[in-house]
């Protein structure tokens, strides 16, 4: 009889329960191993893109830097905004905290090197090209719900475009909620040669649109070069101006007003992104700021003075209206198409300016051999940088924000509180303007917000056609001040030259900017911050 073999084949019910339970903990964990990895990866792609966008910014920037112009004139506008400015719920950016400060800083100046513009060629004809450039660094505003060329409108020259210069409806900053006011404008080809009378017609105004802005992701920063270009001599308000070489479209002026034009004519083509050609060349530029409207006879332009309605600070500060730009251009009609030029990058949440003086910037000596110092600063201390901002609150206000301008740093030196030695011959106030709400001509009036103190403040730097000379022709009184040099230093309480002020350029600047990933992975975005050094300075 054979023995009885009960022998057990496959596993039992609780062992198949422990495998599951054990393949399952390992699945989970290599999940997490691979969720954690794709992470690290799809972070990683996000760190390398902004760090690309941020080095692309900063090649851009230091190859115009390298091209400015000492024939123009340089100057800076930046503006903080509390991350809270539109309420405690209604935060500027979520991911940062309410009291964080946001910049929306600007910078205008002139660049020298040939430069091409768009033009409509419609051969391999040569087609003309500029020597100088305006460059404007800072964000833009976008309207991507307006109509494009041709959309919806019966003539197909025609194209909307909101009004950002003297708008009734406030300021359209990066920030802004609420309505614009919109006009319709004829867009004739630049080769048109049947009614060029017609070209920035307003063929329809007096309507309005959303002209809110978007999530931090959708603020632009822009780079708009507009090509100094006048090919005849027509008189800068003819019509003629609003062509280049027969090819381009462009504007009369850099300016939104310009006394050499005179009377109330708007020229917002600049402003409006549409243009990258003025018919302007630096002279015109310089007689501009400098001179009064020719046929006046007053030959100067005073800095600051009431002798006129409108001062050199006031036209320079009109060039500061956040332009428009629009990434994704409404039709492939290249009026439409020129709205996307200015864009450098989008998801540029925070742009900083600061700047500084070298030590001895200012030094001077006159004709009787007096030495006078620059600027001398204590080798114990940081060299100092003009244009940080932070909130106050020691000063009553909680939400009061205080910049650290030239004007402050030369007061706590004067009185001892910073071991520092500011230049006896540079006075800050005429480089550092403040304006108020009105000031400049009533066409184009300073896009300042008041002065503003709370939540919002911004800071002026100028940097006009004098570098270099600090006295009057007689070379013993300073030109920022009538004071006589033996014993007194310079106040800025003297009239001195209405026109040649004494104004050196910065050193350096020093750029921040806060980047967004597309994907928005970095929560509160990549800070990317470098130095460029200006060229040093002609004498």
């Amino acid at each position: 009889m054979l023995p009885n073999c009960n022998t057990q084949k496959g596993f039992t019910l609780l062992e198949l329960m422990v495998a599951v339970v054990v393949l399952l903990a390992v699945m989970i964990s290599v999940g997490r191993i691979f969720s954690t990895t794709s992470d690290i990866s799809a972070s990683g792609r996000a760190i390398s893109e902004t760090l690309q966008q941020g080095v692309a910014m900063e090649q851009q920037l230091r190859q115009d830097i390298a091209q400015v112009s000492r024939e123009g004139f340089f100057a800076i506008r930046s503006v903080a905004v509390s991350n809270d400015f539109k309420g405690e719920f209604l935060l500027l950016d979520d991911s940062l905290p309410a009291e964080d400060l946001i910049r929306f800083d600007q910078l205008v100046f002139f660049t020298d090197g040939i430069a091409t513009p768009m033009l409509n060629t419609v051969n391999t004809d040569f087609a003309g090209q500029g020597l100088a450039s305006m460059v404007y660094y800072g964000h833009g505003v976008r309207f991507s719900q307006l109509e494009g060329h041709g959309e919806g409108a019966n003539n197909f020259d025609e194209s909307n475009d909101p009004i950002l210069v003297n708008n009734p409806t406030g300021l359209v900053a990066p920030w802004y909620d609420g309505i614009v006011e919109v006009e319709t404008r004829k867009y004739t080809d630049s080769q048109n040669a049947g009614d060029p009378d017609e070209r920035f017609t307003i063929v329809a105004n007096g309507f309005y649109a959303n002209g809110s802005q978007g999530l931090p992701n959708d603020w632009t920063l822009c780079r708009q070069a507009i090509i100094l270009g006048d090919d005849d001599f027509n008189p800068p308000d003819a019509i003629q101006k609003t062509t280049y070489m027969g090819k381009g479209v462009s504007s009369h002026t850099i300016f939104p007003w310009d006394p050499r034009i005179g009377g109330n004519n708007l020229y917002p083509h600049v402003q409006h992104g549409r243009v990258d050609i003025a018919a302007t060349q630096l002279d015109d530029i310089r007689q501009s700021v400098l001179q009064e409207v020719e046929f006046t006879g007053d030959p100067n332009r005073t800095w600051r003075g009431a002798a006129t309605n409108i001062d050199q600070q006031e036209l320079i500060s009109s060039l500061f209206y956040w332009p428009r730009v629009e990434p994704y251009p409404p039709t492939a009609i290249r009026y439409d198409q020129a709205l996307m030029m200015a864009s450098l990058a989008e998801g540029c949440v925070s742009f900083k300016i600061e700047w500084t003086y070298d030590e001895g910037v200012g030094e001077a000596t006159d004709a009787n051999h007096r030495w006078f110092t620059g600027y001398d600063y204590d080798y114990a201390l940081p060299q100092p940088w003009f244009g940080d901002a932070w909130v106050s609150s020691d000063l009553g206000d909680p939400y009061a924000i205080t910049f650290d301008s030239l004007t402050r740093f030369t007061s706590l030196a004067n009185d001892g509180s910073i071991p520092h030695v500011p230049a006896w011959s540079i006075d800050p106030t005429i480089i550092e303007p403040t304006f108020s709400f009105g000031d400049g001509h009533p066409v184009a009036p300073v896009p300042t917000f008041d002065g503003s103190t709370g939540k919002l403040h911004e800071y002026w730097a100028m940097f006009g056609y004098n570098a270099n000379t600090p006295f009057f022709e007689n070379e013993i009184d300073f030109l920022n001040d009538n004071v006589n040099a033996d014993t007194d230093m310079d106040d800025g309480l003297s009239p001195g030259n209405p026109t040649w002020r004494y104004t050196p350029w910065p050193s350096a600047l020093r750029i921040t900017m806060r980047l967004l990933d597309r994907d928005n992975r970095l929560g509160a975005g990549w800070t990317y911050q470098f130095v460029v050094d200006l060229p040093e300075q002609k004498q």
